[in-house]
């Protein structure tokens, strides 16, 4: 990679941050003690965080964060197998796929759901869509909308973003 496309991807990387930064600013967000700004992660600070994400995972999902402004990680989601459901309700949540695959449910009804404040989450998804995701997919996921990584094959790493939603 040469300087000009290394300069010009640190510039994308913060602006995306400074939106989503900005975007914040019209949310209350919960009391929380704030972690300091990193608005930069080279490729391979993100493969380490992947394999220190893969050599403590116990389950479920464990998360490395890659870079943050404010209350809003960029962060590695680990995952093993299926993790509980969910609904974001003020946040739109963005994923790329690193690594491995699921299938990756939206939509539809939550099972079992228990509201936590500004999540719900479920044991599963009754109705929605199904949809394979694998290394390289993206897919946004609007505030408000039920979803859920299920049928993990192996591993599953994601890079995920939540965004405050537009009033």
């Amino acid at each position: 990679m040469n300087k000009n496309n290394s300069a010009k991807d640190v510039m994308t990387t913060k602006m995306l941050l400074l939106v989503a930064a900005l975007s914040a600013l019209t949310l209350p967000v919960q009391a929380q003690t704030p972690m300091p700004n990193r608005t930069f992660a080279s490729a391979a600070d993100v493969e380490k965080l992947i394999a220190k994400a893969r050599a403590e995972h116990k389950g479920g999902n464990t998360m490395e964060i890659i870079a943050n402004v404010g209350a809003f990680p960029w962060q590695i989601n680990y995952r093993t197998g299926n993790t509980p459901a969910s609904i974001h309700k003020h946040e739109m949540e963005l994923i790329e796929v690193l690594a491995g695959s699921c299938t990756f449910i939206t939509g539809g009804t939550l099972v079992d759901a228990k509201d936590s404040g500004a999540t719900i989450n479920g044991t599963a998804i009754q109705g929605g869509t199904a949809q394979k995701l694998a290394k390289g997919d993206r897919i946004m996921v609007p505030a408000g909308v039920a979803h859920w990584y299920s049928d993990v094959q192996g591993e599953f790493v994601g890079a995920t973003l939540h965004v405050p939603a537009a009033k």
